[in-house]
């Protein structure tokens, strides 16, 4: 029981931090890219996409109703980070 309220207290945490950071996203799409660059074929590369999937679409909407200038900002941020 102790372990159920644990998670439960952990993933309302997780989620109320508002999704991925820039650098959470840049740091994910590099993994991909590297993941398809070493896909030997088609069916190797739908299931890294497969992979990915969640992810990909919760960084995409990272961006969703910026400014330009808010985009310019998250792009520094990208560049900046490891």
């Amino acid at each position: 029981m102790k372990k159920i309220l644990l998670v439960a207290v952990l993933g309302t945490a997780l989620v109320s931090c508002g999704g991925p950071s820039v650098c959470d996203c840049t740091q994910k799409g590099k993994e991909m890219m590297k993941e398809m660059t070493d896909a030997k074929d088609d069916a190797a590369k739908k299931a890294v996409e497969e992979k990915y999937k969640g992810e990909m679409e919760a960084c995409e909407k990272l961006g969703e109703g910026k400014s330009p200038e808010e985009l310019k900002e998250m792009m520094k941020e990208a560049e900046s980070c490891k």
